[in-house]
This record gives C-alpha cells, structure tokens and sequence, in this order.
C-alpha cells in the first residue's frame, strides 16, 4: 500500500523516496516496536544554548523561589528577549 501511494504521488507530483525519516521540521522520529516516537530534544538543547542555560540544572518550578519578583521590574513585560530566543513563530 505504501509503494502504491508513492506511485501516485510521484505521478502528480516531481518527489523522491528518503527512504525512512530521522529528522523532519526539527522533530527527531525514532522508530520503535510499539510505532514512531517523536522527540525535540535537538530543538530544546538548541533554545537553551542560545538563552545561555544549556548547563543550567533542572527544577519543578522554573522561576526562582529565592527571589522576589516585582511588578516594577518591566524585564517581565518587554518580549523582546523571548522573541530573540524562540524566533518569530
């Protein structure tokens, strides 16, 4: 069924066969007895990179529970370095 679909695809449109996907749109496609399963750890690890908290630990809460936050304080409310980060979407 799968060679067939390929055949009609191929006749509608210019395409050719990868043969079975690794990595497709920044999702990593692992196959495994049960089916497919996805993962974005490359996406994550590469988000973390930029922001400059790859070797940061991890936690349950992920703002700090030391610190005070103030609703003074506009680092909160200026999106810009978020959007650095995560890119437009």
């Amino acid at each position: 069924m799968l060679h067939r679909l390929i055949q009609l695809l191929s006749s509608k449109f210019k395409l050719r066969d990868l043969g079975a996907v690794h990595y497709f749109l920044g999702i990593e496609v692992q196959s495994t007895g049960m089916g497919l399963m996805l993962r974005q750890h490359k996406y994550i690890l590469n988000i973390l990179t930029r922001a400059g908290m790859a070797s940061c630990k991890p936690v349950d809460t992920p703002v700090s529970s030391s610190k005070a936050i103030l609703l003074s304080d506009n680092s909160f409310f200026d999106p810009t370095w978020f959007h650095q980060i995560m890119g437009t979407l």
